[in-house]
């Protein structure tokens, strides 16, 4: 089982690529659509921000219960991750 440090650190990572992935695709591609690239990247920001609050909610006290919301937590932000993913490649297909 992961710490939640590990957890938080994966998340930051994830997040700063995602974000500069978004960054490097307006800089690099013309006539790119930055109000989506904008929303997508607000969009990524704000997850990031309700997943370090769902990870500091985790109660240190019950150590059964603490495992199983990590792994909840992680399964959510894989399939967020997933979901940003596929935003990003439907951006670069509308061209």
């Amino acid at each position: 089982m992961a710490s939640k440090r590990q957890l938080k650190g994966d998340i930051c990572f994830i997040v700063k690529e995602m974000i500069s992935e978004c960054i490097a695709y307006t800089m690099l591609v013309p006539n790119v659509d930055i109000k989506a690239t904008e929303d997508l990247i607000n969009d990524i920001l704000d997850y990031y921000g309700k997943a370090l609050t769902d990870i500091n909610a985790v109660r240190k006290n019950k150590t059964d219960e603490r495992g199983d919301n990590l792994k909840a937590i992680r399964n959510d932000v894989r399939q967020k991750v997933a979901e940003f993913v596929g935003r990003m490649a439907k951006l670069s297909e509308s061209k």
